[in-house]
């Protein structure tokens, strides 16, 4: 028999269906009423997913295609994959021999990255963390800028203009490097500095400084910020730039270079300069002429412009916070190096944070300047600027040059090549092509080619053109294993070659 305030045995009741009606009605209103009151910050919230999907998507095919390499996301997966396997901050050299990651570098923070390992040991991972970590960034553009220009409208335009930046984006896509989890460390400590919250700004400070061995120069400024600041905290800014500048000579005179038994490997990009850190450093400040002339040269100066053009250079405006930038932007700019001077690598991901700080209170100032320009038509300025700068010299769908390889040239044989790949024992020694490096360090010790092809277990070849390989170099290592009686060819197959010691046959 039916219940007599119900539609039936399986039905709800009148009063009970009414009384969820009601709480859904209830939540729906709250609900709109939380938007309402955080549309800025759902705004921000949508375009930060957009920007995960896109550029998970984007590396994670990257990696899957071959596009990626052992530089570097190779040799910072086998770092962080020792680590997790109890041989801490070792990795392998271009020829195989195991070293310790101190030998190059100081990114202590692959340390510290290494348990993810422990949810899912693989590159990708690597991958996800750093889109993550980039994309949080936006959050701190957002928080900086509403607190200084008193405007949620301002700050979700700036955090747009972050995750829309080419150079923030040139760093999410090649390939994994530690010092850019720094772009988002370096924000959350300035926007701690701003909020007088000493405590977190340590952390991220110290966070940052790990990232990378030249970063603790920045970190420096912090504290020499802090000690000039007036009504600041002076003994702790003076702990923090002591504290950073020792640790900066520590790493770069002494434990870098014992660990790498000579000096450190980017010395010879500053040779013009002298042959040690201390002749160098010397150098650069008795050199203003010589300094002038070379970074006026073309090349740096479009480095420059397409640091600053994304912002509609307003960060100009205020240039007391680009000198946070001074340190590291000296260092790419008196390089040797082209590589260190051009967006499209992780080289800016210690700059850019300070071009958007500089950018926010160049806002700050320009309102001031000109009050009657109503703020909508400053942030149609700068999102004009960055909209045109993403087309010119970003790599987005739509832009002039953009970087689709991964969408529209997918290999056709990843999979068979992958599943090759995987049958390689971790216990073998392995010499690879740049483009299958960072599918096979999981392992102790992997070489370069044209490195290990007369030492390593296998010699692994992915050519795109079997008539012509990338490199002189490469078609002389491919010559060299052929003719060398120690190795068979077990597999060929679309440019993808494999060799193996005899002896160790499958």
């Amino acid at each position: 028999m039916d219940r007599a305030d119900g539609f039936g045995p399986s039905g709800c009741g009148f009063k009970s269906c009414r009384a969820r009606f009601a709480k859904l009605n209830a939540n729906s209103i709250n609900m709109a009423s939380f938007f309402s009151k955080h549309k800025q910050e759902t705004i921000l919230g949508i375009l930060i997913c957009l920007y995960l999907v896109y550029f998970t998507t984007a590396t994670f095919l990257r990696y899957d295609n071959f596009y990626t390499g052992r530089f570097d996301l190779g040799n910072m997966d086998q770092t962080v994959w020792n680590t997790i396997n109890g041989r801490i901050f070792q990795t392998s050299t271009d020829s195989g021999i195991v070293v310790s990651r101190l030998s190059g570098h100081a990114d202590f923070i692959l340390i510290l990255l290494s348990p993810f390992y422990l949810l899912w040991s693989n590159p990708k991972m690597l991958l996800l963390i750093q889109s993550i970590a980039l994309s949080f960034g936006a959050v701190f553009v957002f928080l900086i800028a509403r607190n200084i220009l008193n405007s949620k409208n301002l700050a979700v335009v700036f955090g747009f203009l972050f995750l829309m930046n080419p150079a923030i984006q040139f760093t999410n896509l090649y390939d994994f490097h530690g010092v850019t989890i720094a772009t988002t460390t370096l924000l959350a400590s300035f926007y701690f500095l701003l909020k007088k919250k000493y405590f977190p700004l340590s952390i991220f400070l110290l966070l940052s400084g790990l990232a990378k061995e030249q970063i603790w120069l920045t970190t420096s400024i912090f504290g020499l910020f802090l000690l000039f600041k007036t009504g600041e905290k002076k003994l702790l800014g003076l702990g923090i730039m002591l504290f950073s500048l020792t640790i900066f000579v520590y790493l770069v005179w002494i434990a870098i270079p014992q660990s790498a038994e000579g000096q450190h490997f980017a010395l010879p990009y500053y040779s013009d300069f002298g042959n040690s850190p201390g002749e160098i450093v010397k150098n650069v400040f008795l050199s203003p002429r010589e300094i002038f002339l070379i970074v006026s040269e073309t090349n740096r100066l479009n480095y420059l412009k397409q640091l600053l053009a994304p912002l509609g250079f307003i960060s100009l405006l205020s240039p007391i916070y680009l000198i946070f930038v001074i340190p590291d932007l000296l260092i790419k700019l008196l390089s040797n190096n082209p590589q260190l001077y051009q967006i499209y690598y992780q080289y800016s991901a210690t700059i850019t944070p300070f071009i958007f700080i500089s950018a926010i209170f160049g806002g700050k100032q320009f309102i001031k300047w000109f009050p009657q320009i109503p703020k909508f038509h400053i942030a149609t300025y700068l999102i004009f600027c960055t909209l045109l700068s993403a087309y010119f010299f970003g790599p987005l769908p739509g832009a002039k040059d953009p970087n689709l390889d991964m969408f529209v040239l997918p290999r056709k044989n990843k999979v068979e090549i992958e599943n090759f790949l995987s049958g390689i024992s971790e216990e073998y020694s392995v010499a690879a092509t740049n483009n299958l490096g960072s599918h096979l360090s999981h392992r102790q010790s992997i070489a370069t080619i044209p490195l290990g092809v007369d030492t390593a277990d296998y010699v692994l070849f992915l050519i795109n053109n079997l008539n012509k390989p990338q490199t002189d170099l490469q078609k002389e290592a491919l010559i060299k294993v052929e003719n060398n009686k120690n190795y068979i060819r077990v597999f060929e197959k679309d440019g993808f070659i494999v060799f193996k010691k005899q002896g160790n046959l499958l």
